[in-house]
């Protein structure tokens, strides 16, 4: 996970770390970018835990969620 507007690990200073993990063997990376989202994720919380829910089932093999609403609702 990470936020397009993160100034403490710049996401052009990543980008090159994920893509050499990705041609190790037996390592599976994936990477999500949250738009508006700090190094804190600020304000952009409720996208981030729906990023990582949808993971989580992915990897667990769990049924896809139905849609939550958020806070705001």
């Amino acid at each position: 996970m990470h936020g397009d507007q993160d100034r403490v690990a710049p996401i052009k200073e990543v980008t090159p770390l994920i893509e050499k993990l990705k041609t190790q063997k037996g390592i599976m990376i994936e990477h999500a970018v949250i738009e508006g989202a700090n190094h804190f994720f600020e304000n952009r919380v409720e996208p981030l835990i729906e990023e990582v829910g949808a993971y989580l089932d992915k990897r667990l093999g769990n049924p896809p969620r139905v849609a939550v609403p958020s806070r705001r609702d």
